[in-house]
């Protein structure tokens, strides 16, 4: 009776282990194209675990919710997913850029995977929509809407250094020691200090009450209470 108590204990203990760990399944695609990505190291940080995607791209290894999973490639950025359960994962790596020139694709090496790239959806990859049971195509579109706030971003952000960068040249046009000389008894050294401490910022120039003369009166009398000995201290605060 006591053996098979034990016997009944070790098991439990064993399928609550299993339980725990279980397996995580999936696939790895490239970004956009949705081409299926071979060789791709697949880690579990928690238990330093790894497998290698096969030709398929697909990939098992064990892991649970709260564990960190790397993807790694040569030729593509480095990503990491946290785990939330079991539920079969597809994952995304981008072309590391410095890489694509020396890349050829062709015609065979492209396997559809049932998605298209949709002009009018800013080539954004769309799939078909699958069985949630069995995975089958069932008809249809699944739209990846993180795709469309990925770029809606990237797109963003490029906006704003653009902008930043042609009111910076806007900026420079003006605070250049040529043009201040008309307006400020300055030269050399003077001059050079005068338009690091105070050449100012887009925010304050291309604000609504800046004024270029009074900016300049107001900030040359507080140049001048500067000592000269002291104006590497101002530059360096």
């Amino acid at each position: 009776m006591l053996k098979h108590l034990l016997l009944l204990v070790l098991c439990s203990i064993t399928a609550a282990i299993a339980f725990g760990q279980g397996v995580q399944n999936g696939v790895v695609y490239e970004n956009k194209t949705r081409v299926v990505l071979q060789s791709i190291k697949v880690e579990n940080l928690s238990t330093h675990k790894f497998r290698i995607t096969d030709k398929s791209g697909v990939f098992s290894i064990e892991g649970k919710a709260g564990e960190l999973l790397v993807f790694s490639g040569y030729f593509y950025k480095s990503d990491t997913v946290l785990l939330t359960g079991n539920k079969p994962l597809e994952i995304f790596l981008t072309p590391r850029h410095n890489m694509l020139n020396e890349v050829n694709v062709t015609a065979t090496e492209a396997i559809h995977t049932g998605s298209f790239l949709a002009p009018e959806y800013h080539n954004q990859t769309m799939v078909y929509q699958r069985d949630a049971r069995y995975g089958n195509y069932k008809g249809g579109i699944a739209l990846r809407l993180h795709y469309f706030k990925k770029d809606e971003k990237r797109k963003a952000k490029q906006a704003e250094f653009l902008k930043d960068q042609e009111q910076q040249d806007e900026i420079a046009k003006v605070f250049n020691a040529d043009n201040i000389s008309k307006y400020l008894p300055l030269k050399g050294k003077d001059m050079d200090d005068f338009l690091v401490l105070y050449t100012p910022s887009p925010m304050i120039y291309f604000s609504k009450d800046f004024n270029l003369l009074v900016y300049l009166d107001t900030n040359y009398k507080a140049f001048l209470k500067i000592p000269a000995d002291k104006r590497n201290t101002q530059l360096e605060q």
